[in-house]
């Protein structure tokens, strides 16, 4: 999800971040204990302040389709996807090794992985074969796999026929998202909603929307448009709170979970209006590279330290020092791995499209 440097839009990073964080704290300080007991270390007192951090995801969606839609400016199949590759996998391929690793050395009894689910995870389309993910936090990862290839891709594919807009895609895909809304019981529908994300994709279709706005200026039918979008933001938000409290026997604020989806709106329509770039600095790029890989490796290993050193440490010390050791060894991976290693996977699958054209041109 990463923007090229001389078109990085910078509140991005720090979104983004932010975003990652609210995440981190949900994990550590409320769903740990609070479902399945996978942590030890429970913050009862402190907890229900972060339960609402689950939304940091909702965030990371809108955000997606915002950046995903600069980055498929040239319309290019190709590009997109030696991009979206080089990307995401070689830091995913490090992750689900090291807490595959680590479970194994220190999971038991709360945690467990074989060698069949690490390989398969390895292909992050575990989901589609009903494999287990490794860590919890990879399913975030399927909707995106499914924006890329059933979304973007298919757009992609049909400008080789033709070039479209982007508001194209934007009236379709939120014709589906209503229609889906009103009929979601119908078997056709559902089997629609699979490919199409379509109680995710207000989220994805909102920020595509603040690209436009970004690359052209506000007008009325995309007012109407991120208006629709929001509305049906916060039916499916509010709609899952059920779920929620019956799976973590908690309450959930509908007003608190509204509130914090019109400010992930409000934060985007900003930026898409330039009215943040008083704080557009390329120093946020340092926190935008942590995300990906704080994401990744946090929640299972960090679990995994609790249940090792809660007996000897104060929770809220540990808990502290673990949130530390996270985005430190985030830092790490990314200025001694991540890059290196998309950078070389970009160069390779680079080099192989090309050979594979010419072979095909000729």
């Amino acid at each position: 999800m990463s923007l090229k440097t001389k078109n990085r839009i910078y509140q991005v990073d720090l979104f983004r971040f932010i975003a990652a964080v609210a995440v981190v704290l949900f994990h550590y300080l409320f769903r740990g204990y609070s479902e399945g007991n996978m942590s030890k270390l429970h913050f009862n007192e402190i907890g229900d302040f972060f339960k609402y951090g689950y939304l940091g995801v909702d965030f990371f969606f809108i955000i997606s389709g915002f950046v995903i839609s600069l980055s498929i400016k040239n319309r290019s199949l190709t590009n997109f996807w030696v991009s979206r590759i080089s990307r995401l996998y070689p830091m995913y391929w490090l992750a689900v090794l090291l807490t595959f690793i680590v479970i194994i050395l220190f999971g038991a009894p709360h945690f467990y992985a074989d060698f069949k689910q690490f390989f398969l995870n390895l292909s992050m389309f575990q989901n589609y074969i009903g494999v287990e993910n490794i860590d919890g936090s990879y399913w975030s990862l399927f909707i995106e796999m499914k924006f890329y290839i059933f979304i973007i891709s298919f757009y992609l594919i049909l400008n080789k026929l033709k070039e479209i807009k982007l508001d194209y895609l934007i009236y379709a895909w939120l014709f589906l998202t209503i229609v889906y809304m009103f009929f979601s019981d119908l078997y056709f529908l559902q089997i629609v909603n699979y490919f199409f994300i379509l109680s995710w994709s207000s989220y994805f279709i909102a920020g595509i929307i603040f690209y436009q706005i970004y690359e052209s200026k506000l007008n009325l039918k995309y007012l109407i448009l991120l208006s629709i979008s929001l509305s049906i933001s916060l039916f499916h938000a509010v709609s899952k709170i059920d779920n929620f409290e019956l799976f973590f026997t908690t309450k959930l604020s509908p007003f608190i979970v509204s509130s914090l989806i019109v400010v992930f709106y409000l934060l985007m329509f900003l930026v898409s209006c330039g009215k943040l770039n008083n704080i557009n600095s390329s120093k946020l790029t340092k926190l935008g590279l942590l995300t990906y890989p704080l994401y990744l490796i946090h929640q299972n290993i960090g679990f995994i330290i609790f249940n090792n050193l809660f007996n000897y440490v104060n929770k809220y010390v540990l808990v502290l020092l673990t949130i530390i050791f996270m985005i430190f060894v985030s830092f790490i991976l990314n200025n001694f791995y991540e890059q290196k290693a998309s950078n070389y996977l970009r160069f390779k699958l680079k080099l192989f499209t090309t050979q594979v054209l010419k072979r095909v041109n000729q």
